[in-house]
């Protein structure tokens, strides 16, 4: 696992975070986070950039400068998730990626109280920030109490 700090130039993120959290980028409503969770608290916005072998969305040019720093081979997936805050901070469920091994990354848009949980290492929600991991490492997320939302990028590649 590795963690990078300011990943982006600062103009080139500042640029990404206005428009992530715009009323203009197009946001999905996703029953869970973990498949076949019954949890009520389990749910979360999402945009699919890249799935199924093909780019899912008319803003994939806006990560293309986080790609082209990843350097992927190939894509798996390329997801934008969006946990609202509450007043209580929730942990969901751990979960694996991917059922195969490729490489992840998590890219964390916005600062807030949220984390990144693997086995005992947490990994704080600080904006232009990456943590780099394989894709079948467990891990768990949580939403954010002192913001209005917690905005991650997930990337699964080899």
């Amino acid at each position: 696992m590795k963690v990078i700090d300011n990943f982006l130039k600062k103009e080139d993120y500042i640029v990404l975070k206005k428009f992530l959290m715009s009323n203009n980028f197009p946001w999905f409503f996703n029953h869970s986070k973990i498949k076949g969770s019954k949890d009520l608290f389990d749910f979360q916005f999402t945009h699919i950039f890249y799935g199924d072998n093909q780019i899912n969305s008319n803003y994939f040019n806006c990560i293309e400068l986080l790609l082209n720093k990843i350097n992927p081979h190939a894509l798996v997936r390329i997801k934008a998730n969006l946990n609202v805050m509450s007043h209580k901070q929730i942990i969901y469920k751990k979960h694996k990626d991917q059922d195969f091994k490729c490489k992840a990354a998590i890219y964390y848009v916005n600062t807030n109280d949220g984390y990144t949980l693997f086995k005992n290492k947490k990994i704080n929600s600080v904006e232009n920030r990456i943590v780099l991991f394989n894709s079948d490492e467990e891990h768990a997320s949580t939403n954010t109490t002192d913001c209005k939302s917690r905005i991650v990028i997930n990337f699964n590649y080899f």
